[in-house]
């Protein structure tokens, strides 16, 4: 674990998007596949999730209507990201991503923070592998698992330490993408 501070501390000593791309390799970090995470550069504004309402796509409970899954209509790229959605059964998902969109909180704490980041690029992606990275930077402590109880304590611990440190905030997607691997790999250590 040693290896961890000494990445923490080349993380938070980084000067710029050079030196935070280096640390994949200096410490052995995964990168994720592009063909499976590309760059998500794309934005949802309210006025498109009122659009999606009014025509139905969405209820008034922030739900995929679930009455897509009979509706001939839609294009084909709408029916293959309906099936996908269906198929993986997360349908219910949606609702968590809107609610973020929305600025609200949900118990889908997650998709939530993910809705928050798709309308506002300021908002960093957290995830489970994000926040266990960084809970094991702030108490050399390694949690397989971060409920939602105490998910929002740390996502804005989080959120506070990145809008802290210009280098990571300016590079929000690649300091995402090198927590993500280090708290996925310390989920691999818990689990040993």
């Amino acid at each position: 674990m040693e290896n961890l501070k000494i990445f923490f501390n080349d993380l938070i000593k980084s000067e710029n998007k050079e030196a935070l791309e280096k640390l994949f390799d200096k410490h052995n970090i995964k990168r994720k596949d592009k063909n499976t995470y590309p760059d998500l550069e794309i934005n949802i504004s309210l006025e498109e999730i009122k659009i999606l309402k009014e025509k139905s796509i969405i209820t008034n409970e922030n739900d995929l209507n679930t009455s897509l899954a009979k509706n001939t209509d839609l294009t084909p790229l709408e029916k293959l990201l309906y099936a996908v959605i269906w198929k993986n059964g997360d349908l219910i998902k949606i609702k968590h991503i809107i609610s973020g969109i929305y600025g609200k909180s949900t118990t889908g704490k997650v998709f939530n923070q993910f809705g928050r980041h798709l309308r506002n690029k300021d908002e960093p992606i957290i995830d489970q592998h994000v926040l266990r990275a960084y809970i094991y930077y702030i108490s050399d402590e390694i949690i397989k698992d971060i409920n939602n109880k105490h998910f929002d304590q740390y996502a804005n611990s989080y959120k506070e330490w990145i809008n802290q440190n210009k280098v990571l905030k300016m590079n929000m997607n690649l300091t995402d993408e090198l927590l993500f691997g280090v708290g996925r790999m310390l989920k691999l250590k818990k689990t040993q």
